[in-house]
């Protein structure tokens, strides 16, 4: 070998064991988030972290704020959140609401199998709801095509089965506190576990791929701010 040759190869050795230049640009601050959230936010097939591309910038902030001010507990999220401030998180929900949910992520959960009956059951709640309990349709608050609406209310469609089932039943043990009106948390306690289950079970089959859309009109039922 000769010695430019060696040369060469040690320093392309060495360009290849460098780390990334720190660029403070808001996609590589971020990268701690693509852990949990997947790429750019867009979500993940096999654990219950949910995606967050293409939700409503103010619903984003608004959950960061509430890890911040322990509104909200898990404890990786409380300690990211702690000595972030209202300002960075508007930057942050900005950027993941710009963002794509992949839709690779929902063709992979499709292919597992499927209890037919509890997915048609979650496909009757989320559209028609149960008026005799007083259960409004998902998508009266969520939207038609569950991508959320304007300004705060969440993203449905696409959301891990299991998420969706802890979050609605944090609401319904009384855990999970939203402002008053807690619309929520007076939806979940007229669920029963397996309505909360078949919701979640369709949802978290469908393709993520409407934006937020405008509140055609009232809500169904009085709700606070996230």
């Amino acid at each position: 070998m000769t010695v430019s040759m060696a040369a060469s190869i040690n320093s392309a050795t060495a360009a290849a064991s460098s780390p990334r230049p720190f660029e403070d640009t808001i996609e590589q601050r971020l990268q701690a988030c693509v852990i949990c959230h997947g790429e750019q936010g867009g979500g993940v097939k096999d654990a219950a972290f949910p995606r967050l591309a293409g939700q409503p910038a103010a619903y984003l902030a608004a959950q960061m704020k509430a890890f911040r001010d322990g509104v909200r507990t898990y404890a990786p999220m409380n300690f990211l959140m702690s000595r972030q401030s209202d300002e960075y998180f508007v930057e942050i929900a900005d950027y993941f609401a710009k963002q794509t949910p992949d839709p690779a992520v929902i063709d992979a959960r499709r292919g597992a199998p499927l209890d037919r009956t509890t997915f048609e059951a979650g496909r009757v709640l989320v559209h028609e709801g149960r008026p005799a309990d007083r259960i409004p349709a998902c998508v009266a608050c969520h939207g038609g095509a569950l991508g959320g609406t304007l300004p705060a209310i969440p993203a449905l469609a696409g959301m891990p089965r299991d998420f969706l089932i802890e979050q609605v039943g944090s609401w319904k043990s009384g855990a999970h506190r939203s402002a008053e009106p807690n619309c929520m948390a007076t939806i979940a306690k007229r669920m029963s576990g397996a309505d909360i289950v078949a919701a979640a079970t369709w949802l978290s089959l469908q393709q993520a791929d409407h934006p937020p859309e405008a509140r055609p009109g009232p809500l169904p039922i009085a709700c606070g701010t996230p």
